[in-house]
């Protein structure tokens, strides 16, 4: 997985430090207990977009507290047969559940369903992002179990400042990268417009708002991550 191309680069090239020496304490996780509901191709899919999460940590000047959780059964044969040298990451790997690992007041999952957007990031919590791919088989089930668990929730503010052509469901890639991008910048809108993918078709939403009066944009359903 190479660098997102015709988007300026916000990552530094080069890695500075472990993440025990990282100035940042924010912690990320990404919840890898849906293997049961994705196809072979899809785990594949998910194992190649965890490595490019780690490589955008692993680029950063203060790489973020990665964490991988529910390494297990499908998941952890595709890794092992498909990432090089996942054993040898400098990540926090885990076999164990989310609920094993963190107290449920501190998780926050990133769901597209929520309908609390994200502001700033607390680094008393844990923000989680569901790893999962196809998401058009079973819509909102990250917000179901996360709602079932007693886990907060939170979306990244995206409608907030653009309009996105195609549907909104962005890859788990892609979440890391924007919360990556924005640790760096502070800027929301320059983390998302240096991140989502020019086939999304994403527009400012100042600039949507000219075309509103002769155009009906619904910006509710399929509300973004």
């Amino acid at each position: 997985w190479g660098p997102i191309q015709d988007k300026k680069a916000v990552v530094s090239t080069q890695s500075t430090g472990k993440l025990s020496d990282s100035k940042s304490k924010l912690r990320v996780a990404i919840d890898c207990s849906f293997d049961d509901l994705m196809s072979e191709k899809d785990i594949i899919k998910l194992s190649k977009q965890v490595q490019r999460c780690y490589t955008i940590n692993r680029h950063m000047d203060d790489p973020l507290q990665l964490h991988l959780t529910n390494i297990q059964g499908k998941t952890l044969e595709r890794m092992e047969g498909f990432v090089d040298g996942y054993k040898n990451w400098d990540i926090h790997l885990k076999h164990e559940s989310l609920i094993a690992l963190f107290p449920p007041s501190e998780i926050v999952y990133l769901c597209a369903e929520s309908e609390n957007i994200l502001a700033e990031f607390d680094e008393s919590k844990v923000y989680v992002i569901g790893g999962f791919v196809d998401h058009n088989a079973h819509k909102g089930l990250a917000y179901e179990r996360a709602i079932a668990a007693g886990f907060g929730h939170a979306r990244l503010p995206i409608d907030k400042y653009f309009k996105i052509a195609t549907r909104k469901v962005l890859t788990v890639c892609h979440v890391f990268e924007i919360i990556s991008n924005f640790c760096i910048s502070g800027s929301w809108e320059s983390a998302i417009e240096n991140t989502v993918p020019g086939r999304k078709g994403l527009e400012a939403l100042d600039s949507a708002k000219q075309d509103s009066d002769v155009e009906d944009n619904d910006l509710t359903r399929d509300t973004p991550i």
